[in-house]
């Protein structure tokens, strides 16, 4: 086996008994004595082969049914512009241009 192809194995060797533990990667890289981030690679590396478990490149997709479920809906403006005066304006949808334009002209 090739240095490269060792090297891949032992962190193959890891990234499954990391996965295997069920604990975090930091747990288990302290453990080991393995740098977090070098774990997180090889991870990443393996879940992008096809026919992995990962979400990249060729995992299983599994699609479940949803309910809407019928409720408040929540208001997030797009613009909120307030003075210092106290006064406050929220928009839905961004007005256009020229209005606001004009408003910013007019102020006192």
């Amino acid at each position: 086996m090739t240095k490269g192809g060792e090297l891949e194995a032992r962190w193959r060797r890891h990234v499954d008994a990391w996965r295997a533990s069920g604990g975090t990667q930091t747990a288990y890289c302290k453990e080991h004595g393995l740098r977090s981030y070098s774990l997180s690679y090889w991870h990443l590396r393996f879940s992008g082969e096809s026919g992995s478990s990962g979400t990249r490149g060729g995992g299983t997709l599994t699609l479940v049914p949803a309910a809407l479920v019928a409720g408040p809906v929540a208001f997030t403006p797009s613009l909120s512009l307030h003075s210092p005066e106290g006064w406050r304006l929220d928009f839905a949808a961004l007005p256009p241009a020229g209005w606001l334009n004009t408003l910013w002209a007019e102020r006192p």
